[in-house]
């Protein structure tokens, strides 16, 4: 197994960051008795959906390509939030956007882009 070509492999960034994102951003930080912490968490759910099917149902350049639709725009999201110093306000407890507490998604969805990007005319 050639571990710099999996590496640059959409389908592995997909199933990675669809995981953390579902467990780590969503889930494990969801306030089941707050209504509108639990509408957003299944909005945001939706997400690992589409990168599952990603990862799972096509292949090539339609998986890169869809990785990088999906997970490009979300990056450059993390991205404004942290440059603008936008508030998630909906919660309990105000939570600020700082870089150092976004550094994970940044590589995360940063890296599930990049590759999608960078096989987005192979074959």
């Amino acid at each position: 197994m050639d571990f710099k070509k999996e590496l640059q492999n959409p389908k592995w960034w997909l199933i990675i960051t669809a995981l953390v994102h579902t467990f780590v951003g969503v889930l494990f930080q969801m306030d089941p008795d707050n209504d509108n912490e639990l509408m957003v968490s299944g909005i945001f759910l939706i997400i690992p959906v589409i990168m599952f099917y990603a990862a799972f149902m096509i292949e090539g350049r339609d998986r890169a390509r869809l990785t990088a639709v999906v997970a490009g725009p979300i990056f450059v999201w993390f991205v404004l939030c942290i440059a603008l110093g936008l508030e998630i306000t909906y919660t309990t407890d105000a939570v600020s956007w700082e870089f150092s507490d976004n550094v994970p998604p940044l590589v995360f969805w940063g890296m599930t882009a990049l590759t999608g990007v960078l096989g987005w005319n192979s074959e």
